[in-house]
């Protein structure tokens, strides 16, 4: 669920007079507002970062370098859709250029992070030269890594991977799926992340929008020449999968499984794993493990991290 344009501008409204985020870095982030319906209010800084998923995941990635820092740490604000939380950024900006003294936000500490998926975003306020998320993306990212060299001129950032969802599926996790108690099952078999693969790349022709879309999903990987002479999703797979199958190294399968990840959706098969009993809550299963993967595996990147997240906080860090 997400905020109507009144709940949204209320909530903003909330967010810019809390005396709160004074000095504070405020990430707006995508997810479901329904834990603050019908009222928009919002919550404190802790219990707002730690409610619901989206902010949480992100709340518990913050490294943990970030705090021999003694720097504030970020607070994420979750606003819904991608387009409200663009709205957000854009309202915020405004209004506190035209009420600066009933602010209490630094706009030069203001960020937001978004899902890139593949539909066309054009952005509704001015942001530099880029006149939509894919321009910004293009900029932001150098050969499928975050470029050092633009990163701290962002303010909204956009994922590398197509959705948040696939960040918990990376091949460098693997071993907390495995320790991940009770035992996690797909399909009824015991939880591989090989298998999720399979089953991210068996269901692309299902997304209409990755079909419509082919050509911008193909121009993300395009530095990689391995996928450029494809046309149809019919033809990557077939491609993808005779690659993975007769890869010589273990870099070349984690360089494909990354490619996979950026050009196809990973929620509908994440939202498939489940506990293999009856009386754990299957959300919460899945919410506890993706909160798992953000403390135990991103929260513990150093500031020299090549992965898309710790870069974030990397670019955060640098004006916190």
């Amino acid at each position: 669920m997400s905020f109507t344009d009144a709940e949204l501008y209320a909530h903003c409204d909330e967010i810019i007079t809390d005396p709160a985020i004074r000095n504070r870095i405020i990430v707006l982030c995508e997810g479901d507002t329904k834990p603050f319906k019908p009222t928009p209010k919002a919550l404190s800084i802790g219990q707002f970062s730690q409610r619901t998923q989206d902010s949480a995941f992100y709340y518990r990635a913050i490294p943990e370098w970030w705090k021999t820092t003694r720097k504030l740490e970020p607070s994420f604000y979750v606003c819904g859709t991608q387009g409200n939380v663009i709205k957000a950024y854009c309202y915020l900006k405004q209004k506190h250029q035209q009420q600066p003294k009933e602010s209490y936000l630094n706009f030069n500490k203001l960020f937001a992070l978004l899902d890139i998926d593949v539909q066309k975003t054009r952005l509704p306020c001015d942001y530099h030269s880029f006149k939509n998320l894919e321009d910004i993306y293009h900029d932001l990212y150098l050969n499928g890594k975050v470029n050092p060299n633009t990163a701290t001129n962002h303010k909204l950032w956009v994922t590398g991977l197509l959705h948040k969802e696939a960040y918990f599926l990376i091949p460098e996790t693997k071993e907390l799926f495995n320790s991940h108690q009770p035992e996690p099952f797909f399909n009824t078999q015991s939880l591989k992340l090989e298998d999720i693969y399979q089953a991210i790349l068996n269901t692309m022709p299902n997304h209409t929008d990755i079909e419509k879309n082919f050509n911008k999903a193909m121009n993300r990987i395009a530095y990689c020449g391995l996928f450029n002479q494809y046309k149809t999703i019919d033809e990557f797979q077939k491609a993808w999968q005779n690659y993975f199958d007769n890869s010589k190294t273990e870099e070349e399968k984690v360089n494909l499984i990354y490619m996979l990840l950026t050009v196809a959706k990973s929620k509908s098969v994440w939202e498939e794993i489940k506990p293999n009993a009856d009386n754990i809550d299957i959300k919460n299963y899945r919410d506890e493990l993706c909160f798992k993967i953000a403390r135990e595996f991103y929260a513990k990147q150093s500031s020299e991290s090549l992965h898309h997240l710790p870069s974030f906080f990397n670019a955060l860090s640098a004006i916190a």
